[in-house]
């Protein structure tokens, strides 16, 4: 366990520095796209152009997406302690897309 997360980490060290909307096909931090599903900002997410991200860190962890824009994002990651975790995607009715964090 300790082996992969060395390894993932390794594989992101960039990632806080990328800029968004750079090339679609490498991470970049989005933590300002999101907003987190327990506050107020989550109802109206979509209609803001944000996403919203069911997480115990919110969005003071980095979140790092492909993607071009907040709308079209894809193959979200949150740091978090051990290294990268992988966030699934899925659309709440009324809520529009949310991220999830599944260890």
């Amino acid at each position: 366990m300790a082996a992969v997360s060395i390894g993932a980490a390794l594989c992101f060290p960039a990632i806080a520095n990328a800029e968004p909307n750079g090339d679609p096909a490498k991470y970049a931090d989005f933590t300002a796209d999101f907003v987190p599903a327990n506050t107020p900002e989550a109802i109206n997410a979509a209609a803001a152009g944000k996403n919203v991200i069911m997480s115990p860190y919110g969005v003071n962890n980095t979140i790092a997406c492909r993607g071009t824009s907040a709308a079209d994002v894809y193959d979200c990651m949150q740091e978090d302690a051990l290294g990268w975790i992988t966030l699934r995607k899925i659309d709440v009715p009324g809520v529009g897309p949310t991220w999830t964090y599944l260890p």
